[in-house]
């Protein structure tokens, strides 16, 4: 892996950060190159529960690079070049692990699909998102489409993508975008305490319950029920549901292996 990606193990946690401060952490082909091998290490680590992808300096992501296609492109470029970034989304859905934003300054544009794929977002007060596509004669992309509607209602994303405002932290927080809103000095500290939170629970269990999780407004009551009771059945063998119940009738807390 490159440097335009660096990734730190503390403890059970993986830390993935964007590492092109000078162009405010844009989606250039090297640093999306870099960030799937991150994500890829992810998946496969077995000791890794959880993982956070944030930003270096300012920026958490500045979105798709415009270098890349100020000269334009032909449909077969443009699918080509979509389907590279659509890469990094598909891999951030379909890891079964929980995956944190910690949107450290502004996600914009590319940046901002980024963030609404991961499976919470942790905000500094410094943050700003932004829906920029429009300002370049785009749509949104990198599943914004998908995502923001899930989060904020149709209404409300029209305006977002229309106007392409630029809202706060705050804003993205009582929209419910962001789960939390943090001072930008205690940004690290509450996120690896919520990515430690999560690492210590029942990974096999978070694994197929955020399979579910993605397919539940797009399918029926009887589907999704379906879908839990075959995970239900699952977890039934799996050794953290053995472990959790041997720790309730012992009155202590639970030792999760995530298996």
């Amino acid at each position: 892996m490159g440097s335009n990606v660096l990734t730190e193990k503390r403890e059970k946690a993986t830390i993935i950060k964007l590492n092109m401060p000078n162009k405010a952490n844009a989606l250039e082909k090297g640093l999306r190159d870099d960030l799937k091998t991150a994500l890829r290490q992810f998946q496969h680590d077995d000791k890794s529960h959880v993982a956070v992808i944030t930003g270096e300096g300012k920026a958490f992501c500045a979105g798709g690079s415009l270098e890349e296609i100020k000269d334009g492109m032909d449909v077969v470029g443009g699918m080509s070049h979509m389907t590279d970034h659509n890469e990094v989304i598909l891999m951030i859905a379909n890891i079964e692990k929980p995956i944190i934003a910690a949107v450290n300054g502004a996600a914009v544009g590319a940046g901002f699909s980024l963030a609404l794929a991961c499976d919470m977002i942790i905000a500094s007060t410094k943050a700003i998102f932004a829906q920029a596509f429009t300002k370049v004669g785009l749509v949104p992309d990198m599943g914004s489409s998908y995502f923001l509607p899930r989060a904020v209602g149709m209404h409300r994303a029209k305006e977002l993508i229309l106007t392409a405002k630029t809202i706060t932290a705050e804003e993205a927080y009582q929209m419910g975008i962001a789960n939390h809103v943090v001072i930008p000095g205690e940004l690290e500290a509450r996120v690896f305490d919520m990515a430690k939170k999560i690492a210590d629970g029942p990974g096999f269990a978070f694994g197929l319950g955020k399979a579910i999780l993605a397919k539940s407004l797009e399918s029926s009551l009887q589907e999704i029920l379906q879908c839990e009771a075959s995970a239900q059945c699952m977890c039934f063998q799996s050794e953290d549901h053995k472990e959790g119940i041997q720790a309730f009738f012992a009155k202590r807390s639970p030792v999760f292996t995530g298996k």
